[in-house]
């Protein structure tokens, strides 16, 4: 028999370069798919943590956590964790909400950031780039590039986590998408869509903690279904993906990535 299948819906702001001249000109872009059922939870979801909303859970039962600071027009959703081997984004995801509450008034003004701590937990906990069921969960986006694969996902949207992910974003409809990374050739700025200038902007205040960070245009291998490939060239919103040096400190990170992020929010 065939599976049940649901219909979701996205509908993403276009926004060339943020707060370029402070007027926000947007195009909506209605896509619609279908994909199957996600996998049931094995699970139940634990009781939220203080601080956080649970927007879903991962196939083991592990919270999918999100916060929001701010409440301005200028919309800015951050992804923490996505790769359960490259911890450095989830460390700093963990602490950038109180960062951003103690930041000035002046560099908050007008703008709203949503946080989700770690799209992939289960990986997290166990050391592994993809969650349980063995999918890269930055190959299991709608883009126009998915390649079916056990690695992928055999549909977009196949996982549980990306289904609850994909929903947030949906309903906080960004204007900028930032994903953290690390890698062994970090620290650098990778950007889809009109983000170069910001981009730069951000590789711009980080160099105040380490002068190494710079900007990498193209990121050398295909990235098919990625996050990179559906919001930024697909749906044309800005995404920077912001790739920490693995293994650096935990301060040093969570300083540049604060530096960038409100050089990056300015109007």
């Amino acid at each position: 028999m065939t599976p049940p299948r649901i219909a979701i819906v996205l509908v993403v702001a276009v926004l060339p370069v943020l707060g370029g001249c402070g007027m926000f000109h947007h195009a909506a872009e209605e896509i619609s798919m279908l994909v199957s059922d996600p996998p049931p939870r094995t699970v139940p979801v634990p009781r939220p943590i203080e601080g956080w909303d649970t927007i879903g859970s991962s196939v083991r039962g592990k919270p999918l956590l999100a916060t929001t600071v701010g409440s301005g027009p200028r919309r800015v959703y951050v992804i923490g964790g996505i790769h359960g081997d490259e911890p450095e984004g989830l460390q700093v995801a963990k602490v950038l909400p109180d960062l951003l509450h103690r930041a000035s008034m002046a560099d908050m003004q007008g703008v709203t950031v949503r946080v989700l701590m770690d799209m992939n937990p289960d990986g997290s906990l166990a050391g592994t780039r993809t969650n349980t069921r063995g999918v890269d969960l930055n190959r299991n986006w709608p883009a126009g590039n998915h390649s079916a694969s056990p690695r992928h996902g055999a549909r977009p949207i196949s996982e549980m986590e990306t289904v609850s992910v994909h929903d947030d974003l949906s309903r906080f409809d960004p204007d900028l998408l930032i994903v953290f990374h690390s890698s062994q050739t970090g620290p650098f700025v990778n950007y889809d869509a009109a983000a170069a200038a910001l981009a730069y902007r951000f590789a711009s205040a980080a160099r105040a903690e380490d002068p190494r960070w710079r900007v990498v245009r193209d990121m050398g291998y295909p990235t098919p279904g990625s996050l990179g490939s559906y919001v930024g060239v697909d749906l044309r919103t800005p995404v920077l993906t912001i790739e920490f040096q693995r293994g650096r400190e935990n301060d040093t990170n969570a300083r540049a990535a604060l530096a960038g992020l409100l050089a990056v929010l300015k109007p």
